[in-house]
């Protein structure tokens, strides 16, 4: 008896403490589970949400490793609210932005380099031309593209850099620019170094191929590498990578330039 008193103790408090079942004891000592649900411990909210706080500590951990971007820039990316346009937040963003970029390392190595000029993205476009334009007008704006890029032009190697911010409106999946975006960023880019050896300073794409290395997160100042490897009187074969803030290489592609023989289209040189 003292035997199956103790066991019936140690298992009435087992169940008590972990079981889903009521534990119920007859009147000969002997335990048994009734089929009647009994009330659940209380979980702590840790324990609730487990999975979530470690998948997402160990996304804030990864992120930080791999791309060099700290757990609040990350969370900043998911969790942003942007201001309404024409507000004094609007322009405190704007202000922001700017500053950004102005101070990245890239704009700053490159102002050391006498080689290259530097000049405003999209400095040339028209108010009529930009209600077109897909990267200057569509998509300029808070959340956006905030300000123009800065564009370094190096017309004895046919190279230029284009540095640009990208906000938090232009992603594919929450915090990711669009592929395509990259797409057209880099084509855009890939044109300004095609038309440098160019006598007409123009053309068109007639290929562009893109390798995708590494995510490209929002809220972040990007630059985009072009060079010509060949050229024509007529045509530019130009290689291009786009980098993130660190240098890390995010996306490289190969474009082919060639000027339109059944049409003239004006010089691109200020885009």
């Amino acid at each position: 008896m003292a035997t199956r008193s103790v066991v019936n103790g140690f298992v009435r408090r087992f169940v008590c403490r972990y079981g889903r079942n009521t534990l119920v004891t007859s009147r000969s000592g002997r335990a048994s589970f009734s089929t009647a649900a009994a009330a659940e411990r209380p979980r702590s909210f840790f324990a609730r949400n487990a999975t979530v706080i470690i998948a997402t500590s160990s996304l804030l951990v990864g992120a930080g490793l791999a791309y060099k971007i700290t757990p609040v820039q990350i969370l900043g990316m998911l969790q942003e609210k942007l201001p309404e346009p024409g507000s004094d937040a609007a322009v405190a963003y704007i202000d922001r932005v700017e500053n950004q970029l102005q101070k990245s390392r890239i704009v700053q190595q490159m102002r050391q380099d006498a080689e290259f000029k530097e000049r405003r993205m999209w400095i040339n476009v028209t108010d009529e031309s930009r209600k077109q334009s897909f990267l200057a007008g569509s998509l300029s704006g808070i959340g956006t593209f905030a300000v123009p890029g800065i564009v370094f032009v190096n017309d004895k190697t046919n190279e230029s850099v284009s540095v640009i911010h990208v906000g938090s409106r232009l992603c594919g999946f929450p915090g990711i620019v669009h592929g395509g975006l990259i797409s057209a960023l880099l084509d855009e880019a890939l044109v300004r170094a095609a038309i440098l050896p160019l006598p007409g300073k123009s053309a068109v794409t007639a290929n562009l191929d893109i390798n995708y290395r590494a995510p490209t997160f929002t809220n972040q100042v990007v630059a985009i590498k072009a060079k010509v490897t060949d050229f024509t009187t007529n045509k530019s074969v130009v290689v291009g990578k786009v980098e993130s803030a660190h240098g890390r290489t995010l996306a490289q592609g190969t474009g082919v330039f060639v000027v339109p023989k059944k049409f003239k289209i004006e010089s691109l040189i200020g885009m």
